[in-house]
């Protein structure tokens, strides 16, 4: 629906571009409409939210004056809307009450408007119809609230840097806070087509924001005016601004296959050590994009830029084309990058499917530790699976859209998010199809949204394997496994018990492949089973191997608590020769007795049911074996010649 209308708007943009040197600002540009217009207040059962649904963002212009030092705006927003339903006779937005809004204008001509908390009703002098388009402009002025919805603190925001000194105004809008201050539709689904956006500022300053600068103006009164173009589709809340005493650092980045090079343009503070502080990073950053470029497809916004401006908060924010950021630090880097790809080219449907956006990103990171840094991947993986069972119970999936501290949950959105991707890797066991999986569903689903369903279908698509049992368990399940790995060897066969637990009853069991590192004097060996239930038995053949431990998931590719033991009443019965070795009585009361006339050499060895080992004796001729002091219950002797070899088992009771 929205490529249809790609041709009007590219060719209202060109003409409008042309005449930007002539726009000032004014309290009121829109002529009073000579319609006696009577103001029609939508009836209670008609929300806001059901007529924002009934119209489609085509484009928006934002028009504002902003300083550094203040978190005052002036200006105006042009919207351009196009209505979906049959019949709309009622346009909304939302503004916080914190705004006075000067006036509002529809098709040139003022309207009256009335306000219910942040929500604007603009009844229209008539009735649009489906098809239409709805030109609007609402000229408004105040200061930015505090408090509210968002993520990372207000949506516009000024601040000073507690590094730097520098003084700094900043938008962030995630997730709902973009009318703290601009006219808006807050609705993942519905992307803007294009925006621009014409910062309005004092000439020390400098203003970054989404797309191209297309030029910087001189106005009056020792002002300049930035002009950003932004030609791809952008979700609200991506929609960016940062005003400060900046300095340009650009570079470029080159992926590999692309017509040409990437603008990374980073807008650093003007302090003389800011720069050398970051440099290398930034520069680091852009063999990244490089790096991305060719796991995940093609960088979406080549044609514009990518960039970053320095913001006093904590983190960063993955404003499309041009990050906000607090400081610069590797993993955070590569974070805000991916989210180029997950997050703003493919855009959570709902909040409920923020997985798509934040674990992704944040297996980004895993990915540019992987590649740039090998050495360090485990520690990395390791980290992150420490802190996802720090807790017994959680899931990636959640249904309160509205809980902001939920949605951004550090440890099951972000670190658990990422983890699960990582298993998913694994899964596929195959890097070519898991990666061609990801490119695919960038291609599918570009300038669009898509849900963690889209996701598991793309995967599946590609693998042609069933994912329900991952999604299941590691998606919409709780809480980890814990394996307990036994195992024994007898000639060339190993014989291999995996147990597991879990910590949260909600996901009694684990159905996954398992990674097991056997180590040896003649070199290690991982072999991979599959885990089917709580308690599984393999038989493996490994030549000319003596197996002397085992490593439960060497690469961290599933998390968990893993643990190993020789457990030499594992295949007991297995290549047991006839030996004159008589063990009495089977249901033991004080003394068990052994007779072994060959006994050179010969040890006993008595174990419980789990494979502990509880005593071990050389043997004699005759033997008398005191059992006082053992707990009743079930216990497996096995005895061994001189060599090591297992040539007798019996199962006893202690009374």
């Amino acid at each position: 629906m929205k490529s249809k209308f790609t041709l009007f708007c590219i060719t209202f943009l060109s003409i409008h571009f042309l005449s930007a040197q002539s726009i000032v600002h004014h309290e009121n540009l829109c002529s009073q409409t000579k319609s006696n217009t009577i103001l029609r207040r939508a009836s209670a059962s008609v929300t806001a939210t059901s007529l924002m649904q009934q119209y489609d963002m085509k484009f928006q212009f934002l028009d504002l004056e902003i300083q550094r030092d203040t978190n005052r705006i002036k200006g105006n927003v042009k919207t351009l809307a196009q209505v979906s339903v049959a019949a709309l006779d009622t346009f909304v937005f939302e503004l916080h009450s914190n705004y006075t809004i000067d006036s509002v204008c529809i098709g040139g001509n003022r309207l009256p408007f009335f306000r219910r908390t942040h929500d604007v009703y603009v009844p229209l002098a008539s009735t649009a119809l489906l098809g239409d388009m709805i030109d609007a402009k609402i000229y408004y002025k105040g200061n930015s609230p505090t408090g509210g919805f968002g993520a990372i603190g207000n949506g516009f925001t000024a601040g000073r840097s507690t590094r730097w000194g520098n003084l700094v105004t900043w938008s962030l809008s995630q997730p709902f806070v973009a009318y703290e201050w601009f006219p808006c539709k807050q609705d993942l689904m519905d992307k803007i087509d294009s925006t621009y956006f014409y910062i309005t500022t004092d000439t020390p300053n400098m203003a970054g924001s989404n797309g191209l600068l297309k030029q910087v103006i001189d106005l009056p009164g020792g002002k300049r005016q930035f002009q950003w173009i932004n030609i791809n589709p952008i979700d609200y809340y991506l929609i960016s601004v940062a005003c400060a005493k900046y300095i340009d650092y650009s570079v470029y980045a080159h992926p590999v296959g692309s017509a040409d090079s990437v603008l990374m343009q980073n807008y650093i503070y003007d302090n003389p050590g800011t720069l050398p502080a970051f440099k290398g990073l930034i520069d680091t950053t852009a063999l990244t994009l490089d790096y991305f470029s060719t796991i995940f497809g093609p960088y979406p916004f080549e044609k514009q830029k990518y960039g970053h401006c320095l913001a006093p908060f904590s983190g960063g924010m993955e404003h499309q084309t041009m990050t906000s950021q607090g400081f610069f630090e590797f993993t955070i880097d590569a974070h805000e990058l991916g989210h180029q790809w997950f997050g703003d080219n493919v855009t959570c449907q709902t909040w409920r499917d923020i997985w798509v956006n934040e674990g992704f990103a944040s297996y980004t990171e895993y990915l540019a530790i992987e590649h740039f840094y090998p050495a360090d991947k485990a520690a990395f993986e390791a980290a992150v699976h420490d802190n996802v069972m720090s807790q017994p119970d959680g899931s990636v999936w959640f249904s309160d859209s509205t809980n902001v501290n939920r949605i951004f949950s550090g440890r099951l959105s972000y670190d658990k998010g990422g983890a699960i991707i990582h298993t998913l890797r694994f899964l596929f066991n195959n890097d070519a199809l898991f990666f061609q999986g990801l490119k695919n569903y960038q291609n599918t689903f570009k300038n669009a949204t898509a849900t963690a369903l889209d996701m598991k279908a793309t995967m599946e698509a590609v693998s042609g394997l069933n994912l329900n049992d991952w999604m299941n368990q590691w998606f919409y399940g709780e809480g980890y496994p814990t394996f307990d790995v036994s195992f024994n060897q007898v000639a060339n066969l190993l014989y291999v018990n995996v147990k597991h637990s879990t910590s949260s009853l909600v996901t009694p069991l684990f159905k996954t492949p398992l990674e097991l590192k056997c180590t040896s004097t003649s070199g290690d060996t991982t072999i991979r089973v599959n885990v089917t239930s709580n308690d599984d038995n393999f038989i493996i053949q490994l030549d000319n191997k003596a197996v002397d431990s085992i490593v439960v998931d060497p690469n961290n590719w599933i998390m968990n608590n893993g643990s190993s033991r020789k457990d030499e009443t594992l295949a007991i019965g297995n290549d047991i020769q006839n030996q004159p070795i008589n063990i009495y009585p089977s249901l033991v009361s004080d003394y068990l007795f052994i007779s072994a006339p060959d006994s050179k050499g010969q040890e006993m060895k008595l174990f419980d049911m789990t494979g502990h080992l509880i005593l071990q004796s050389k043997l004699q001729n005759t033997n008398n074996i005191d059992l006082q002091q053992l707990s009743a219950g079930s216990y497996n002797v096995i005895v061994r010649d001189a060599a090591g070899k297992l040539i007798f088992s019996q199962k006893i009771i202690k009374q």
